[in-house]
């Protein structure tokens, strides 16, 4: 499955957005682009592109708000989404490209990819985030009958409301997170979950990924090397520490961040604790196609 990662920024100055576009006819969109393939840091590739624009944001790292899936053909995009705070300068686009500020009820009527809207308008609020709880309910009816009589449907739990506008609930900020890990479709993912473990499905997608994984205190790629130190670490070497190597991945951490945190596994866990969880690692480099670590490509 092909993903690709963008990022885009939020540069907003007396209630009006900053917006860029590559011609006249081209529709607008935050300032960003995709990450380059030789660049594994995202939030320094982030702050290039600010750089490049005569913008100075020194708490880029910390500006990150949402990541949002978009498909595409033969895969999907990660649309990075960072809200600039304490910035200075006076962005500039290159000649040819053009740039503009816009209100907020701008942003509702211009030419722009309508995904790239939605996420400015849910960002501030404006628009509430999807919840694909009745698209579950629909996918995983047709399963009902592959479940385990009495056992507990994923699309019977509750699903619990924040009760902020434009925050999105549990469900499906969980659903975000499920898909991201999976690099899969949140509904398909959700469904294999709901089959093979029923009784489990709602805690996982509810807490464990849309209170804990979704929390905006710490960044994906951090929770991920997180997850794949402690299940190492424990000895946890089977399909949770694939789908958390696999995860990291998916979430633009570099191979050679997943090898230094097996390697620092080694050092406080123990070597063995490593040896068991490398060939795993390998493994799932091997199914992506990224050359043995330590070997050149």
């Amino acid at each position: 499955m092909r993903q690709d990662i963008h990022m885009a920024a939020i540069l907003e100055r007396d209630g009006r957005l900053f917006l860029v576009r590559a011609r006249p006819d081209a529709p607008w969109e935050l300032p960003g682009g995709p990450l380059p393939l030789e660049n594994d840091d995202i939030d320094a590739e982030m702050d290039a592109v600010l750089q490049r624009l005569g913008v100075m944001a020194p708490a880029i790292e910390e500006d990150f708000l949402q990541t949002h899936y978009f498909p595409v053909e033969g895969g999907q995009v990660v649309y990075n989404v960072y809200a600039a705070t304490e910035w200075v300068g006076d962005p500039s686009v290159s000649p040819g490209h053009g740039a503009g500020w816009f209100g907020l009820e701008d942003i509702q009527a211009i030419h722009m990819d309508e995904r790239a809207r939605n996420a400015i308008l849910q960002a501030f609020g404006l628009k509430e985030a999807e919840d694909d709880t009745a698209r579950i309910m629909a996918a995983l009816s047709g399963e009902a009958a592959a479940a385990p009589a009495g056992a507990p449907s994923l699309d019977l739990l509750p699903v619990p409301e924040t009760g902020n506008r434009g925050e999105r609930s549990r469900r499906a900020a969980g659903l975000d997170v499920l898909g991201a890990l999976r690099a899969s479709d949140a509904l398909e993912a959700a469904a294999r979950l709901e089959r093979a473990r029923p009784e489990l499905a709602g805690d996982i997608i509810d807490f464990a990924l849309g209170e804990v994984w979704a929390s905006p205190a710490l960044d994906p790629r951090t929770r991920s090397l997180e997850a794949i130190s402690m299940l190492a670490a424990t000895g946890r070497t089977g399909a949770p520490l694939r789908t958390h190597i696999e995860g990291a991945l998916n979430y633009g951490v570099s191979p050679e961040q997943v090898v230094e945190t097996l390697r620092m596994v080694a050092v406080y866990a123990g070597f063995p604790a490593a040896l068991e969880a490398w060939p795993v690692m390998e493994a799932t480099f091997a199914q992506r196609g990224i050359p043995r670590p330590g070997r050149p490509s």
